[in-house]
């Protein structure tokens, strides 16, 4: 259930809603946020307690325990916080009460405000780095979040256009790349895909070592791997149903390498194994996105990614 100020409202239990001075902050402003919790139910509240959340964090800013509210009884707390300044997507502010209905059982409440303040081209910060070879072609990073722009005719079929954000040398002969895909939005174009990549040299792929995981708009998960070390992706496995978001994990033992793909991070479903025989040493590893337009011209993509991470095996 949504108010007529945008704020969520739990339709079970006693009413609680967030607003926001400004309401419509930018990132970094100074922020006042208020919580107005009612009793509207019919029955007290017993050993209450509200705890207000500040935008992308886990623990509560102000933790107030309120005691037991009568029905019909009233409470507003405010609490000075500040709307984080490299953030992107959407942000809430958020109110959590819990209570007792009696000596036996317990409940909660919760309501945010939410703001969703759109991602913008800012470059990414070391250790990361960049690469193009796709047309329209831009970076961001947002806390943990990378965001790449880009438009690109295709990864394979002798055309390999895309953007990148690597980590030079991070893959080493045993190791387990991973990403959360959570979005692939700007076009229509149902072949458009973004995901992960290794390679001896992402920014020269003929150099041997090239592999590819990705999540396409609609034609489901798809593994590429250079057989041959010309710097061409020319195997393929996958497909099925797409969606987003998608956690992709690509594991190199030395010249092996295995894809996987899930919904949650932790059920992986196996897409394909390959032997990529040009591997050898450290590797790069990165995320990659491509609107893969050449039959769709002019087509471009933003591709936002979660928690990259690059870990030994």
């Amino acid at each position: 259930m949504t108010g007529r100020d945008g704020t969520r409202l739990d339709t079970l239990g006693p009413t609680l809603t967030v607003t926001t001075v400004p309401g419509d902050p930018a990132g970094g402003d100074a922020v006042t946020a208020t919580a107005v919790l009612t009793n509207d139910c019919p029955f007290p509240l017993r050993n209450t307690v509200l705890h207000l959340i500040d935008p992308r964090t886990t623990t509560a800013a102000r933790t107030i325990a309120l005691g037991d509210l009568r029905v019909g009884a009233k409470v507003t707390r405010s609490w000075r916080t500040r709307m984080p300044a490299d953030v992107a997507g959407q942000v809430a502010f958020t109110a959590h009460v819990v209570f007792d209905v009696d000596a036996h059982s317990a409940d909660c409440a919760r309501a945010a405000k939410t703001f969703t303040i759109p991602y913008t081209p800012n470059e990414v910060r070391a250790p990361y780095r960049t690469h193009a070879t796709a047309d329209s072609t831009e970076f961001g990073q947002y806390g943990t979040e990378l965001v790449i722009w880009a438009g690109g005719r295709d990864l394979s079929g002798g055309t390999d256009e895309k953007g990148i954000i690597y980590l030079p040398g991070a893959a080493a002969a045993s190791c387990a790349v991973q990403v959360k895909a959570v979005s692939l939005t700007g076009s229509d174009n149902p072949v458009a895909k973004s995901g992960i990549a290794v390679a001896g040299d992402l920014t020269a792929p003929e150099k041997g070592g090239y592999a590819v995981l990705t999540m396409s708009a609609r034609y489901g998960v798809e593994f590429l791997t250079d057989s041959d070390g010309d710097g061409h992706l020319d195997t393929w496995a996958g497909g099925g149903v797409s969606y987003h978001p998608s956690w992709l994990r690509l594991v190199r033992d030395g010249t092996t390498y295995t894809a996987y793909a899930g919904a949650d991070g932790t059920a992986w479903q196996q897409v394909g194994t390959a032997t990529v025989a040009s591997a050898s040493g450290a590797a790069d590893a990165g995320v990659v996105a491509s609107a893969v337009n050449l039959s769709y011209p002019g087509t471009t993509v933003q591709a936002i990614f979660d928690h990259f991470t690059v870990e030994a095996t």
